[in-house]
């Protein structure tokens, strides 16, 4: 006695099956393009942050329509900018009291 009992409509057809001629392109679109003159080189590096400040990065970045690379390139950038500026604040007040 067979284990199960499938009845088969008679009256659906299967699709025909159609050859692919078009060779196969997985992952094509996938390819790294060649960077023009003058692209930044980009490294990759491996950190930590606390979860819920991870997860609002990533959702701003989706919101903002940018890479997550895009932005953290953007926040590394105004946050060095940000402590040359202090520096050279530091660096003023301290000559300035020197004299």
């Amino acid at each position: 006695m067979p284990r199960h009992n499938f009845e088969t409509p008679d009256d659906v057809s299967e699709p025909p099956l159609t050859p692919n001629t078009g060779g196969v392109t997985v992952g094509a679109d996938l390819r790294r393009q060649r960077k023009q003159s003058g692209e930044t080189d980009w490294r990759s590096f491996s950190s930590y942050l606390p979860d819920d400040l991870q997860k609002s990065f990533r959702a701003e970045c989706i919101m903002s329509g940018i890479e997550v690379r895009q932005g953290l390139e953007q926040a590394v950038r105004t946050w060095l900018q940000t402590r040359k500026e202090s520096r050279a604040e530091a660096d003023a007040a301290f000559n300035e009291s020197a004299r």
